[in-house]
């Protein structure tokens, strides 16, 4: 397969080779446009700057399917890009449904050909003449093979001159006429880094996602208007009614097509007590957790996964779930997510803050009396020391750039940008031989902004700019606090403006904080086996309430079998399950926890009396009730020992972008 797959990538990249030997004006040609014009047998460049053809297809796309035979009934449709429970969300806002006699209504509304007369009144334009092109999909991604299978069936029904070619592509390939604009229809996904509807109208407008549409840019001002008045304000009520604007902006000029959110199903042993199940945790947050005494092991917890183990421990550079499930475990933040809920914060290192009525001024109370896992006072000193060595080792790869806009400015995503825009970016080498002034003032302006006083215990933010999603994003794992003093002896970054730049763009391999950890969490790195396990001990000098667990054991075992006897037979608490096996897994569960979306928490567990695993989504399972009935009491025998979180919606989206201008 995979010397068939570099043939192909071989063959497409000679298929553009020679096309350039040809005359001037077959360079142009796109070959997923078929001839390259509207004419029945192609599409032209700007085909989908039209509105209703952007209409018509998401009236023709059917999303069931996807909910249905891609995850198994366990998902449901993404209304909008924003989030239930996100500013701006609002379940009675107008939404796409699968309706063909309004694709056709829209596609007869078209005016593709420009000359002023809709296409169901035109002879020579798309509904009497049709089209024809290739969407296109990175090979093996059977999911987004599904979406343009579903467009490519609908469109056909509706018109008969309606052809869409679904291509596979190698993923160099793909990714190469992605990079090139070649690319007319597509399926791009995000996973939140932070939860905020910031974070997902950012990146599919005028972010990356945006921008690999060729967005006009009267359409693209317009988002980024209301983008920037969405974190300039503070108010719930105020963001509400901008994020419900950019909601029926999207609605309306219909840049994309948001696809589907999976649902939660979450399997732990019964004897698991006081998981929370937040979306937004990399993995398991474990102070909350304990077992009954009747438990195996019932002072360590065993969680077994399959692949991709940590990279870095260091707070600064983690981006990935497995370095961030140890860092959210080991180090701590000023403010923590309250319980199952992602969008809401409680006080953690700092004790309170304040902000100031312009909405650019945060002060944070640091609590007192807070000792690092190796001795070291917590002051306001390393919180702002932590924060400030995170945006001057910056780098396009590491979390870094989520900080530098609101510090920095919109539009800035790294240091590097306010030292030679953006020329010596995520190059150690280049930004060492920028301009020492530069350097400098690029460090003073840092510094200026985060500041400290270790008398008073606070520390001050002065933003670029009012910044909403600011606690949103300090709540995280890249929010975490670090020790100065054991920081500057371990090899890292002097606090010095004069040195910063030689610790920039640090990749894992070569960062001192790779390996070890000294955070103020409860639990402490015990050691990592790459590739093999990651062991926590517990802190028994937290200065909070102590965790229940003396021990944590994160597994990597790659075998699904193993997994899974290990989970039967209690040498595993929780283990990842992909929904391919989850039939296996489903007749063991023995009480079930529903996710209430009034509430957006979890209901109590509920005991389950039968599986069918011929059914989908909760149909599956039979609840049990007594004579009257009432739910019963959970009855967890030995045959069925899981207790599974159902139907929490995540945090990761699908959404097909349509290119405006096609190269």
């Amino acid at each position: 397969m995979r010397k068939r797959l570099v043939f192909f990538s071989l063959f497409m990249v000679m298929t553009f080779l020679l096309s350039s030997c040809g005359k001037k004006e077959e360079v142009s040609l796109n070959p997923y446009l078929g001839s390259n014009k509207l004419d029945g047998d192609g599409i032209p460049a700007d085909f989908f700057q039209d509105v209703h053809i952007r209409k018509a297809f998401a009236y023709c796309f059917d999303w069931q399917p996807i909910v249905d035979d891609v995850y198994m009934g366990e998902a449901v449709q993404s209304r909008s890009l924003v989030l239930p429970g996100m500013p701006g969300y609002d379940a009675n806002a107008p939404y796409y449904t699968n309706d063909l006699e309004k694709c056709a209504s829209e596609f007869k509304l078209a005016d593709v050909d420009k000359d002023g007369i809709p296409a169901g009144e035109d002879t020579d334009d798309v509904w009497s003449v049709g089209f024809r092109f290739q969407m296109l999909y990175n090979a093996g991604n059977s999911t987004r093979q599904t979406v343009a299978e579903i467009l490519q069936t609908n469109l056909s029904k509706v018109n008969d001159k309606f052809v869409v070619e679904v291509l596979g592509l190698p993923w160099p390939a793909f990714l190469a006429a992605q990079r090139a604009y070649r690319i007319p229809i597509m399926v791009a996904g995000w996973q939140e880094d932070i939860h905020d509807p910031q974070n997902w109208y950012q990146t599919f407008t005028v972010g990356p996602n945006g921008t690999s549409q060729s967005m006009p840019e009267d359409l693209m001002a317009r988002f980024k208007e209301l983008e920037e008045k969405g974190v300039s304000v503070s108010d719930p009520a105020q963001r509400q009614t901008v994020y419900k604007e950019l909601n029926q902006l999207y609605y309306d000029e219909v840049p994309g097509i948001p696809l589907v959110t999976a649902t939660s199903h979450i399997y732990e042993r019964s004897w698991v007590q006081g998981r929370i199940v937040n979306p937004i945790f990399p993995n398991l947050y474990y102070k909350t957790i304990s077992k009954t005494a009747d438990a195996k092991n019932p002072d360590s917890f065993t969680f077994l996964t399959y692949k991709g183990g940590p990279d870095t421990f260091d707070p600064a550079l983690a981006y990935d779930n497995a370095s961030d499930e140890i860092i959210q475990n080991v180090y701590e933040t000023l403010v923590f997510y309250d319980g199952e809920r992602p969008g809401e914060f409680v006080p953690l290192l700092a004790d309170s803050w304040n902000i100031s009525d312009d909405g650019k001024v945060y002060t944070f109370n640091i609590h007192k009396g807070i000792k690092f896992q190796e001795g070291g006072d917590l002051t306001a000193s390393d919180v702002a020391y932590s924060l400030q060595r995170g945006l001057l080792q910056g780098g396009y790869v590491s979390p870094q750039l989520l900080f530098a806009e609101p510090f920095l400015g919109v539009g800035v995503y790294d240091i590097s940008t306010i030292v030679d825009d953006g020329a010596s970016a995520d190059n150690r080498e280049a930004m060492q031989a920028a301009d020492p002034k530069a350097l400098v003032a690029a460090c003073e302006k840092v510094k200026s902004a985060i500041t400290a006083d270790d008398q008073t215990g606070t520390v001050t933010m002065t933003l670029a700019q009012p910044w909403s999603p600011l606690l949103a994003t300090l709540a995280n794992t890249w929010g975490s606090i670090m020790d100065k003093e054991w920081v500057i002896e371990k090899g890292g970054w002097d606090g010095s403006c004069e040195t910063w730049q030689n610790y920039y763009a640090m990749s894992s391999a070569e960062d001192p904080f790779s390996k070890i950890a000294n955070g103020t969490g409860p639990f402490k790195l015990d050691y990592w086996n790459a590739g093999e396990e990651v062991s926590l001990v517990r802190n028994n000098e937290y200065w909070g309430k102590a965790a229940s667990l003396e021990h944590v054991l994160i597994k990597e075992v790659g075998e699904f079998g193993t997994r899974f006897s290990m989970l039967q037979a209690g040498d595993a608490d929780a283990v990842v399950v992909p929904a391919a096996y989850r039939t296996q897994v489903d007749p063991l569960v023995g009480e079930i926890a529903i996710y209430n979306t009034q509430t957006g928490l979890f209901d109590a567990s509920q005991p389950v009396c039968g599986v069918d695993t011929n059914k989908r989504g909760i149909d599956r399972f039979t609840l049990c009730k007594d004579s009257a009935g009432s739910e019963a009491n959970a009855d967890v025998t030995a045959d069925k020992p899981l207790r599974l979180y159902f139907g929490q919606p995540g945090l990761y989206m699908d959404v097909i972008l349509f290119n405006f201008d096609i190269k």
